[in-house]
């Protein structure tokens, strides 16, 4: 027990719980109030999944009509299909829109088949990532081909809300012809 007494085990000690807690907080990595989105999304209780919590407005550029629609497509896809169409848009302005998408996807708790739309309106940019069960179905080429076709003109035209409807519709169509 004298050992103890000593300074510098003392200081040894102390120094080795926090190495212990940073590597821990290293482990478990950000916070969802460190993600994006406003305040970070929190991801949904076990259970409490609805189709809205699918749709972030965060760039405030969707109607509630559209918003309305969007859970719709989500209420439909989730019932029947157990998977979702995340629709998000954002003023990030980064290049790294990649990064963003799969930050968010995983704040949100998105699932190996779902997929996550993003909008970034102030980097006037968009990216569609499906979820790591579907690569074998859907590529990135896939992805990048759905949004070209079924978002770029109307997100050029800056008509937000029929680029989500439109991605949205048409891979609601995809997941209901390969399901």
């Amino acid at each position: 027990m004298n050992t103890l007494k000593k300074p510098v085990v003392a200081w040894s000690i102390v120094i080795v719980v926090i190495v212990i807690a940073v590597a821990i907080g290293l482990f478990r990595g950000r916070s969802a109030s460190d993600r994006p989105g406003p305040g970070g999304p929190a991801a949904p209780a076990p259970g409490s999944v609805t189709a809205y919590t699918y749709v972030y407005d965060d760039a405030n550029v969707l109607s509630a009509s559209t918003e309305r629609k969007l859970g719709q497509t989500n209420d439909e896809l989730i019932n029947d299909y157990n998977c979702a169409v995340a629709v998000v848009t954002c003023n990030y302005g980064g290049n790294d829109l990649h990064d963003y998408a799969m930050d968010y996807a995983e704040a949100i708790d998105l699932g190996g088949t779902d997929f996550i739309v993003v909008l970034d309106i102030s980097g006037e940019n968009y990216y569609l990532v499906q979820g790591a069960d579907l690569v074998g179905w859907f590529s990135d080429q896939d992805c990048t081909d759905y949004a070209w076709e079924y978002m770029e003109r109307d997100f050029a035209r800056g008509d937000y809300n029929d680029a989500a409807l439109n991605i949205s519709e048409a891979l609601a169509d995809w997941i209901t012809y390969n399901y």
